[in-house]
C-alpha cells in the first residue's frame, strides 16, 4: 500500500490513482492545502500497482537525442486568438491543430476561480476551457485512464501539465504510443491552495464583496504588463500587476510552494515532453515591435515527435528558430528547479497563526520595496476594518 514518508519526494501527479484498480485512492489536501494520496485502507487488496507507477520509485526518464532540444520563438497567426491566452499561444495552436485532426487533448480547467483539475476535450468549445495560465496545481483524476483508453483506440492524443504531470502519465502508461504528444509547461513551483483561499477570503472581507472570477495572466495592458484581473459579484473588475500583486509575490519568492518543487527532478534538460512551452521575455525579434505587444511563446523541441507536430501547424502559429543561450536566460526553469525560500517554514508558522496579510508582510523580501510598503498599506487597512467592526 502506498506510504507518503517525505513529503519532498510526491508531486501529486495522479499516476496512483489511476493505476489503482479499486479506484480508492484519492488526490487530498494536506493541512498546508497540496494534494496527496489518500488510500481507504480498509478496501486496499495489496497488489502494489500504485508503488509501481510512482514516477519517484523509478529512474527519470529522458528524451536524449543529440538533434534535441531545438529551440524556437512562436506567436498565433490569429490576432484575436492572441488576446485570450497568456503568452504567445502556442498550445492553442497544438490544441487547435490536433483536434481538427480528430484528435482528443488534455489540459487543466479553472472553475469557480480556485477550482483547477484536468479534463478531457474532444472539440474547439471543449479546448477552449484549456487556454490562460492557472498557477495552482491540477488535479489529474483519471485523466491517465481516459488517455490510455483514447490511445488504445487509435486517437490521436495531446496531454498537456507541468513536468511532473507528464511523468506521471509517462509512468502510468509505461509504454511509448506513436499516436501520444506530450507537451508540458515551464513551472515555477506549485503554490499553496490553502494560502490562496486565506488571501481570497482576507480580500473579500477588505472589500466587502465576493470574488467571481480570476484571470492570471490579463493582457489588457499588453503582455508586458501582464496583471491579476480580480471580477467581483458586483460586476466591479479590478487589475493588479503581477509584480505588485500581495499573492503572486509570496508565491514567486518561494514562501509556500509545495515541498517537492524545491527538489524537481523534472526542471532540467533533457526535458520530459515532447513539447515545453513557457514566456520568451528575451525575445527581440519579429514579433515584438512597437505595436505588438501581445507576448511569445518560447518553444523547446524535445523530441522528433515534437518537431513532427510543430511542422504540422504552420496554418495557427507563426515561429522561427532562436538560440539556446537566450532561450536558457529567459526562462531559468528551463533547467533549474525552483527555489524554496528559507522562510518557508516559518511563514507556515505565522500563517496558521495570523491569515496570509500579517504572514506576508513579515516574510516578503523587504529588498522588494515598493511591495513591500503596499503590503504594509493593505494589513494596516485590514486591521482599521477589524477594530471598527
Amino acid at each position: 500500500m502506498l506510504t507518503i514518508i517525505d513529503k519532498r519526494f510526491c508531486t501529486g501527479c495522479g499516476a496512483c490513482i489511476n493505476a489503482c484498480p479499486k479506484k480508492i485512492i484519492s488526490l487530498q489536501e494536506d493541512e498546508e492545502g497540496f494534494l496527496y494520496p489518500k488510500v481507504e485502507e480498509s478496501k486496499c487488496i495489496d497488489c502494489h500497482l500504485c508503488e509501481k507507477v510512482c514516477p519517484y520509485k523509478k529512474e527519470r526518464r529522458t528524451n536524449y537525442n543529440a538533434d534535441y532540444p531545438q529551440f524556437y520563438a512562436g506567436q498565433l497567426k490569429s490576432k484575436q486568438d492572441l488576446t485570450l491566452v497568456s503568452s504567445g499561444g502556442a498550445f492553442w495552436a497544438f490544441a487547435q491543430y490536433i483536434i481538427s485532426s480528430g484528435g482528443v487533448v488534455y489540459g487543466a480547467v479553472q472553475e469557480n476561480v480556485d477550482n483547477i483539475y484536468h479534463k478531457r476535450a474532444t472539440d474547439f468549445a471543449g479546448i477552449q476551457d484549456l487556454r490562460r495560465s492557472k498557477y495552482f496545481q491540477s488535479n489529474t483524476k483519471y485523466t491517465f485512464c481516459q488517455a490510455k483508453e483514447d490511445l488504445k483506440n487509435g486517437k490521436i492524443v495531446l496531454f498537456s501539465g507541468t513536468g511532473c504531470q507528464i511523468a506521471g502519465l509517462q509512468s502510468y502508461l509505461n509504454k511509448d504510443y506513436n499516436n501520444l504528444y506530450t507537451c508540458e509547461v515551464v513551472c515555477h513551483g506549485v503554490p499553496s491552495n490553502n494560502v490562496w483561499k486565506k488571501y481570497r477570503e482576507e480580500k473579500e472581507r477588505l472589500e466587502n464583496k465576493k470574488i467571481v472570477d480570476l484571470v492570471f495572466r490579463d493582457k489588457s495592458k499588453g503582455w508586458s504588463n501582464n496583471q491579476y484581473k480580480i471580477t467581483y459579484e458586483d460586476g466591479s473588475v479590478e487589475y493588479e500587476k503581477s509584480t505588485q500583486q500581495l499573492f503572486h509575490a509570496g508565491y514567486l519568492q518561494g514562501l509556500f510552494y509545495r515541498p517537492s518543487c524545491g527538489i524537481c527532478r523534472y526542471a532540467s534538460l533533457p526535458r520530459v515532453a515532447d513539447i515545453t512551452l513557457a514566456d520568451y521575455w528575451q525575445y527581440k525579434g519579429r514579433f515584438r515591435t512597437q505595436d505588438n505587444d501581445f507576448g511569445v511563446s518560447l518553444i523547446s523541441i524535445n523530441t522528433s515527435k515534437g518537431a513532427k507536430l510543430l511542422n504540422d501547424i504552420p496554418d495557427y502559429l507563426d515561429y522561427e528558430v532562436t538560440e539556446k543561450k537566450l532561450a536558457l536566460s529567459s526562462c531559468r526553469h528551463l533547467d533549474n528547479h525552483p527555489t524554496e525560500n528559507p522562510k518557508r517554514p516559518s511563514f507556515f508558522e505565522d500563517f496558521f497563526k495570523y491569515g496570509y496579510f500579517k504572514s506576508a508582510k513579515k516574510h516578503l523580501s523587504k529588498e522588494h520595496n515598493k511591495l513591500f510598503l503596499f503590503a504594509k498599506r493593505v494589513v494596516k487597512k485590514v486591521k482599521n476594518i477589524i477594530v471598527n467592526e
